[in-house]
């Protein structure tokens, strides 16, 4: 009976270790190779080219937020950081998901987009890193519909600060 238990051990054991030498197969830190040298990240306010107030605040506190929760960078500041995440907030665009039952002409379910232009750059002022993202979310509709987008602005920050956190941490 105990041998078939440290049979099975053994061979979960050597699963593992194969898993390790498989080619490309890294357990632990996985970031990009250009990121390598990285280790704490300074995040300035986003420049903000829309017409909304509170984007650039909503943004930057979302990247610092994802930044800490995946734990590969640490948050530092501008004197102390390896590198300079800088976010360019460029549009934000409405698409209606569903309308009202009874007015085909008024949205009951919106969705918004927020797309935004990043780069990652070192002390030497070369850029490791550079891409664009569009975060989406949903949102109802209500009598107001300011209201409503303005509530909906920072479920859209967060998820575009994943996306920008999942390539410079992982590269994809």
């Amino acid at each position: 009976m105990h041998f078939k238990l440290i049979a099975r051990i053994v061979a979960a054991a050597l699963v593992v270790i194969g898993l390790n030498s498989c080619a490309g197969y890294r357990v632990g830190n996985a970031k990009p190779a250009e990121m390598q040298a990285v280790k704490t990240i300074f995040v300035p306010l986003a420049t903000n080219e829309t017409q909304e107030q509170r984007l650039a605040n909503l943004m930057t506190n979302s990247l610092v937020d994802t930044i800490t929760r995946d734990g590969t960078y640490q948050i530092g500041n501008a004197n102390n950081a390896d590198a300079t995440l800088e976010v360019n907030i460029n549009t934000v665009r409405y698409s209606a998901r569903r309308y009202d039952r009874f007015d085909t002409l008024r949205a009951s379910e919106m969705y918004m987009f927020v797309n935004v232009d990043w780069k990652v750059v070192n002390n030497q002022n070369e850029v490791l890193s550079r891409g664009s993202e569009e975060g989406r979310t949903q949102f109802s509709v209500d009598a107001n519909q300011q209201t409503s987008r303005n509530n909906a602005f920072p479920m859209a920050t967060d998820a575009t600060a994943v996306l920008i956190t999942q390539r410079i941490a992982n590269g994809f």
